[in-house]
């Protein structure tokens, strides 16, 4: 003879709790997990007014190694945060700026992120085949930017390929929240 089936209709309470505990915690762990991505891929950015282009081309896919230098408009460099070249301290000597260069190619060639060019014989070149984007603010003296251009396009540095970075709207003259160039 089979058992009797147990009758669970009249046993369930009239209202099942939820713990909502731990969908919290992960929504705060998301949260904190967005807050750090988004501010790692910015640190190279410093916050400049760029000048508006007239013609541009998207940088939608930036190459993933390509170095940073920002100017800011008392001419000071910053690269990863930090302060390069402040004309108040340094005058007119970059060496500075041509030591990080410097750096910034020997180590780029030995982890593989960059390459030499070929020249159009097919031989290698000391020039970089890699580009190096100059931020540089509205209102920055063209002087200290050219300084600038001219450490990266030393023979024994080889930074010939050189993106200067530009808004699509001018940031002055554009409303509220309409943002500029990154």
């Amino acid at each position: 003879m089979p058992s009797p089936r147990p009758d669970y209709g009249r046993h369930l309470p009239a209202a099942a709790d939820l713990d909502m505990t731990p969908m919290i915690d992960c929504v705060f762990l998301l949260m904190i997990f967005f807050a750090l991505v988004i501010d790692l891929s910015q640190r190279n950015l410093e916050d400049l007014v760029l000048p508006r282009a007239a013609f541009r081309e998207l940088d939608d896919k930036p190459p993933e190694h390509r170095p940073v230098l920002n100017v800011l408009q008392d001419g000071s460099v910053i690269h990863n945060q930090q302060v390069v070249h402040d004309p108040r301290r340094d005058g007119d000597d970059f060496g500075r700026v041509r030591a990080l260069l410097l750096t910034l190619r020997s180590t780029g060639l030995q982890q593989g992120k960059f390459r030499l060019a070929t020249d159009p014989a097919g031989g290698a070149t000391s020039l970089l085949d890699d580009p190096i984007l100059v931020r540089a603010d509205k209102w920055t003296e063209w002087r200290h930017v050219t300084a600038l251009l001219q450490q990266c396009s030393q023979p024994d540095v080889g930074f010939w390929k050189i993106e200067l970075a530009l808004a699509e709207i001018d940031r002055e003259s554009a409303p509220a929240g309409a943002g500029g160039g990154r």
